[in-house]
This record gives C-alpha cells, structure tokens and sequence, in this order.
C-alpha cells in the first residue's frame, strides 16, 4: 500500500528530521528530487537527496522540525508546510528558523520541493 502524499511529507519532517531516521529517507525521497527555489531548481539523484539530509544533520547536534500548518492538495500529490525548526548547531549556537515548502509526492516519494528561504525566528 502506498502512503498518501501528506503521510509521506509528514514521515520525513517529524522521523527522518526529527529522529534521524536516514533509512526512511532513504526509502521516501525519489529517484530524483528537484529542489525549486527562486530564480532556479536543482535536480538531486537519489543518493544525493539523502546525503543531504545526512549532511545537514552532521552540522547540528539538535534540529526539529515544528509543522504548524499541513495542507494536502485536492490531486493527491502536493502538499504545503508551515514550519518552525528550533536548533542547536554543534558549536552550541542555538536558534529557530521558520519558512514554508510545497512537496510533490508521487507513488510514495518525494520528487519536488519549492521553498523560498527561511527567515531566523518563529511564527507569529
């Protein structure tokens, strides 16, 4: 059976970011993942895509993603985030970004995701 799109967004935000499950990312994210940010994209293979999360992670000594807003798209495939990330880098530098990310999912993995930045602080 194959998870919904909003199961999939959710796995990889609050276990494979949160727990540092790299094996389930390693099973959700695509073949490819095409990274949209303003102005350009970026096609990630698949090794690439977990590595990067896997290297994100070897900078913090904490991260967590906090999903205020989960918004499921009416096709099956897009879902919107809201989200606040307390974290603690591993020089002990503590802070909290927040921002926003659209993910496409298909047949059960990530293969798209648009985010415009972040900015230092917490939703209000």
């Amino acid at each position: 059976m194959t998870r919904s799109a909003r199961e999939v967004v959710e796995l990889y935000n609050l276990v494979v970011w949160n727990e540092r499950d790299f094996a389930l990312a390693d099973e959700l994210l695509g073949e490819t993942v095409i990274r949209h940010e303003v102005g350009e994209a970026t096609v990630l293979t698949h090794e690439q895509a977990v590595n990067r999360v896997v290297d994100h992670w070897n900078m913090f000594e904490s991260i967590r993603f906090d999903l205020q807003v989960v918004v499921a798209g009416d096709d099956g495939e897009h879902v919107a985030i809201v989200y606040q990330s307390p974290m603690t880098l591993t020089d002990g530098t503590e802070t909290t970004i927040g921002s926003m990310e659209i993910f496409r999912v298909v047949d059960g993995r990530i293969t798209e995701v648009w985010n415009c930045g972040y900015k230092q602080g917490v939703w209000r």
